[in-house]
């Protein structure tokens, strides 16, 4: 597992080399008031950006502004924040480290809050590994934290304080908001967000999502037909001369269903697969083990899988419409196939039954137009038996597996 982890990073690093670097338009505001048009390096930040990296030009020099020099910027058609100096709580909602007071432990913060929506009323987001917490104002009044936070009763219950829903009602009534809807909203970003636009559509106030910009397709179906080609080694710790090489050309067709879960980070670079494929081959083998007779041993193996692939994979961006990737994969076999051994002359076969068990892949490939993929596979060496006594196997194989997403 280690020697695999560290392959996989080594893939990452080895394909960032041809990654471009996603510079994109956009714009910032000093604290001087000046509107700078420049291009921002989009990295679709998990938490809150405290610096972002800029330049003036494609070939000019790369720069930093931070929440210090900074009002707000945007990336357009991407993400905006802003800039601004607020109380926050950062109280955890890990029950060991959750306190018995009610009250929000406020601190005074210079943070980049992203913007949801921004019209007469305004909802911002601030997260920090795992921290969420959302803002909001109206018109040009001070951007203001609103209040949720889980404590603990005097019994050592886990209770919530929504006063962030007063808050709502004090702030933002309109005549088709009710105090009962108003009772009804969690602390979730869908739910607020639909609250903020049913309040600015309700004042007819003009207003930008977005929180619409920011989603995106996170989830892929592929089918995934290929070929693999393997090597089979049997072997006999006791009785060495038994050993059977079923050679290395042991061609197989396979086909997997993939499903890509896209992790909504990191311009979407990262993402969870489960592919489960059916794959098998057949083969035979013999081997001379006794020069003077000519006496034989015979293989015979009938190798039918399902296999579940289960993963992590890193794309790499050359364009908008060619990516590299990498892939991890852990891969969970069931078989009920057979490996028969006999010799010349016997009437009693050994019989070894087969069982993939789990073993560890790594892949390489490319993606071009969210469409089609090509991915190359390598599973390194494993023994795909129960527990036989004295019997093992060496089974290495490599695949080459095309793709077609299907949505």
């Amino acid at each position: 597992m280690i020697k695999q982890t560290t392959l996989f990073l080594f893939l990452i690093l080895g394909l960032n080399i041809f990654a471009q670097n996603t510079f994109l338009k956009g714009y910032y505001i000093n604290n001087s008031n000046e509107r700078i048009e420049c291009l921002i390096k989009n990295l679709d930040w998990l938490s809150n950006p405290t610096e972002f990296e800029y330049k003036l030009s494609e070939n000019s020099e790369k720069k930093i502004q931070t929440v210090s020099t900074v009002k707000e910027f945007e990336i357009y058609n991407t993400s905006k924040y802003i800039g601004r100096t607020v109380n926050i709580d950062r109280s955890s909602i890990n029950i060991n480290k959750m306190g018995y007071d009610k009250n929000p432990v406020f601190n005074k913060e210079q943070l980049f809050l992203r913007v949801l929506i921004e019209g007469k009323a305004n909802l911002y987001l601030y997260e920090d590994s795992g921290l969420i917490r959302y803002f909001f104002n109206e018109g040009l009044n001070d951007v203001e934290q609103l209040i949720f936070k889980n404590y603990l009763t005097e019994d050592g219950q886990v209770s919530k304080n929504n006063f962030f829903r007063r808050q709502l009602w004090n702030s933002l009534k309109c005549e088709n908001t009710s105090m009962s809807q108003v009772g009804k909203i969690n602390y979730r970003q869908t739910e607020l967000v639909n609250f903020f636009i049913g309040y600015n559509e309700c004042t007819n106030s003009e207003f930008t999502n977005y929180a619409i910009k920011q989603k995106k397709d996170l989830f892929n179906l592929t089918i995934r037909p290929g070929v693999r080609s393997a090597s089979l080694l049997v072997r006999n710790a006791q009785v060495p001369w038994r050993e059977l090489d079923f050679g290395k050309g042991l061609t197989s067709f396979r086909l997997g269903l993939e499903a890509e879960f896209i992790l909504g980070f990191n311009n979407n670079k990262w993402s969870l697969i489960v592919e489960p494929t059916y794959q098998n081959f057949s083969s035979e083998a013999e081997k001379i083990i006794n020069e003077s007779s000519g006496r034989k041993v015979f293989g015979t193996i009938d190798y039918t899988s399902i296999d579940v692939n289960l993963g992590l994979r890193y794309y790499i961006f050359l364009n908008d419409d060619f990516k590299l990737f990498a892939t991890s994969t852990s891969v969970f076999g069931i078989s009920s196939s057979l490996i028969e051994i006999i010799e010349e002359n016997s009437s009693t076969p050994t019989l070894l039954d087969i069982n993939s068990g789990v073993t560890l892949a790594l892949g390489v490939g490319c993606k071009y137009k969210e469409k089609y993929n090509l991915e190359l596979r390598y599973a390194p060496k494993r023994n795909i038996l129960n527990a036989q006594g004295a019997w093992g196997t060496e089974f290495t194989s490599v695949s080459l597996i095309l793709g077609y997403t299907i949505f």
